[in-house]
C-alpha cells in the first residue's frame, strides 16, 4: 500500500463499495419500500425470500461478499508477491543475529486486507450456505473489519513525514467514524440514517485514499510536499474538508434521482392500474409482514402510497 497504486487501488475498491450502498439504499426493486426509505420511515430489506435450486443459490450470491472477497485476497497477496518476483513472506531477517522484522508495512496491509476479504467470506456463507441468513454475523463481521483497519492505522504513522502523518491521522478519524456507525448499527439495524451515514463515509474513505496517492506519491506540480511546511498540513486537512462536502453533495444527487426515478414509477403505475391490483410484501428481520398478528394493520399503512 505504501505505493502509487497502492493508495488508489484501496480508495477505487471503497469507492465502489458505498456507490453500491447508495446505489442499493435508493433504488431498490421495490417502489413503495423504496420512498419509504427514501422518506426514513424504514430501513433498506435485508432478509428476501429464498428461491430453491442452483438458479436460486446464484441469485443469492451476494455482490459485495464477492467484491470483499476478490480484493481483499488480490490485495494482500500483492503486498507479499508484488511486483512479480519479489517474495516478501518472511518475518524475521535470518541474516541478522537479532532476527528483527522485516518488512512490517506489508504485513500490516496484509491482515487489514485479510479481515475484509473474512468478512467477505461471512457475507457469502450466511447468504448462500446457511438455512437461514445471519445478518448480524455480516455485520458482526465487517465491523470487526474497520475496527482493524482503524487499529492499524493507529500504529502506521512511525518514521513517516509531518504530510503524511496527516493523511493518515484523516483516514484513522473517517475509519473511526465508520466503525461507530457499524456498531451502532448492531442495535439499530433499520436506522435509515446510519446506512446512509456509512454510505457516505465509506465513500469519503475512498476519494481520501485516491487523493492522498497523488498527494504523497504523484503531485501534480511534479514537486513532493514539504512535510516541514505548516502550510501543506494545513492544505491536507482543507482537502479533506472538500472531499466530505462533495461527497455530501453527490450522495444528495443520487437519492434525488433516486426519489424522481420512484416517482414516475408510481405515476406509471397510477395510470396503467397496476399499483391498486398489487399486493406488496414486506419483510422486516427476516419475517413476513403476513405471518404476524398485526399484519394486516401494517400492511394497510405501508400500501398507502397515495400521501407521498
Amino acid at each position: 500500500m505504501g505505493t502509487f497504486i497502492g493508495h488508489i487501488s484501496p480508495g477505487l475498491a471503497f469507492f465502489s463499495f458505498g456507490l453500491l450502498y447508495g446505489i442499493r439504499y435508493g433504488f431498490d426493486s421495490n417502489l413503495q419500500y423504496s420512498l419509504m426509505v427514501l422518506r426514513g420511515e424504514m430501513g433498506p430489506q435485508v432478509a428476501p425470500t429464498r428461491s430453491p435450486g442452483l438458479c436460486g443459490w446464484w441469485r443469492r450470491v451476494p455482490a459485495e461478499g464477492v467484491m470483499k472477497v476478490l480484493y481483499g485476497t488480490a490485495a494482500a497477496m500483492a503486498e507479499l508477491f508484488y511486483p512479480p518476483g519479489v517474495n516478501k513472506a518472511v518475518l524475521y531477517n535470518t541474516q541478522n543475529p537479532d532476527y528483527p522484522f522485516i518488512h512490517p508495512n506489508e504485513w500490516q496491509h496484509l491482515t487489514m486486507y485479510s479481515y475484509f476479504a473474512l468478512s467477505g467470506w461471512m457475507d457469502i456463507l450466511s447468504q448462500t450456505c446457511l438455512p437461514k441468513r445471519l445478518v448480524l454475523l455480516e455485520r458482526v463481521a465487517i465491523a470487526v473489519a474497520f475496527y482493524v483497519e482503524a487499529l492499524i492505522l493507529a500504529f502506521h504513522m512511525h518514521g513517516k513525514g509531518h504530510v503524511e502523518n496527516s493523511v493518515h491521522l484523516l483516514l484513522f478519524l473517517i475509519t473511526s467514524l465508520v466503525c461507530l456507525v457499524l456498531t451502532v448499527e448492531l442495535w439499530r439495524p433499520h436506522d435509515p440514517i446510519l446506512w446512509f451515514s456509512k454510505t457516505c463515509l465509506v465513500m469519503i474513505q475512498g476519494t481520501w485514499l485516491f487523493h492522498a496517492a497523488f498527494i504523497l506519491y504523484r503531485p501534480p506540480t511534479g514537486k513532493p510536499w514539504k512535510s516541514e511546511d505548516m502550510a501543506n498540513q494545513m492544505f491536507v486537512t482543507n482537502f479533506f474538508c472538500w472531499h466530505i462536502a462533495l461527497n455530501l453533495l453527490f450522495l444528495a444527487l443520487l437519492f434525488s434521482l433516486a426519489y424522481l426515478w420512484h416517482r414516475l414509477g408510481l405515476a406509471a403505475q397510477r395510470r396503467s392500474g397496476v399499483l391498486h391490483k398489487t399486493k406488496v410484501h414486506l419483510h422486516l428481520n427476516g419475517e413476513a409482514l403476513h405471518s404476524r398478528p398485526e399484519a394486516r394493520e401494517e400492511e394497510i399503512q405501508l400500501l398507502q402510497v397515495d400521501e407521498f
